[in-house]
């Protein structure tokens, strides 16, 4: 079971965002997830964090389209509490390279999130800024919608507002609202609902849909593992 997972995860492809929580100093969170949407475009990445202090979390997500793009990109997030009271804030910038055909290219990103805890859940939400360089279009001519594959585009503003359920012990319910507006493009809204829950050993599996509410957006089915060390 756990080896499939892993086979599907690296050849499925979405990427896991950082909440404001802080990863706990010297663990680490690991996870290889994917999305294929109906457009048959799909994303792989592998997604890393470590807590470098109890405050600072250290973040890596390389990245693979399969419309030529790679991706790495290195990000550090700032805890803005003291880590008293329900709400907690964060602050992220990081920087990395695309690799588009034979064009390198660099990025940059800087985000802002909000959390909050309640008796057997969360609720969080962020506002991420991506910008990167230009290079020629590997969709050319046909040149589909940004919607319709997992290109970086050149500016994006992506906010995302989750809710997280914890019915019982093993199992996670999982409902996030992204909003997302793309240069030269109308915006976006999609609604992600998935399960994660235990198997057998230290790894969780996530199973999920990402439903398009508005704008170019497309269906895509996701599946994700994490694993915590």
């Amino acid at each position: 079971m756990i080896r499939l997972v892993l086979l599907l995860a690296l050849f499925l492809p979405v990427g896991v965002q950082a909440g404001p929580w802080p990863r706990e100093a010297g663990r680490t969170f690991l996870s290889l997830s994917g999305e294929r949407n109906r457009a048959d475009s799909t994303y792989s990445s592998v997604y890393a964090e470590y807590g470098l202090t109890p405050r600072t979390t250290l973040g890596m997500e390389l990245g693979r389209a399969d419309q030529a793009e790679t991706s790495a990109i290195l990000w550090l997030q700032r805890a803005l509490d003291g880590g008293q009271g329900p709400n907690r804030f964060a602050m992220q910038s990081g920087a990395g390279v695309i690799r588009r055909g034979e064009y390198t290219l660099p990025v940059v990103q800087g985000a802002l999130s909000w959390g909050r805890g309640f008796d057997k859940g969360w609720v969080s939400a962020q506002v991420l800024a991506k910008m990167t360089g230009s290079a020629p279009d590997p969709r050319a001519p046909v040149r589909p919608s940004f919607a319709a594959s997992f290109l970086t585009a050149e500016r994006v503003v992506k906010t995302d507002v989750t809710v997280g359920l914890r019915p019982r012990d093993g199992l996670m319910v999982i409902n996030s609202l992204w909003l997302e507006h793309r240069q030269d493009e109308d915006a976006s809204a999609r609604l992600m609902s998935s399960l994660v829950f235990d198997v057998p050993g230290p790894i969780k599996v996530e199973l999920g849909m990402v439903s398009p509410l508005s704008g170019p957006a497309e269906q895509a089915i996701r599946l994700g593992t994490w694993l915590e060390f």
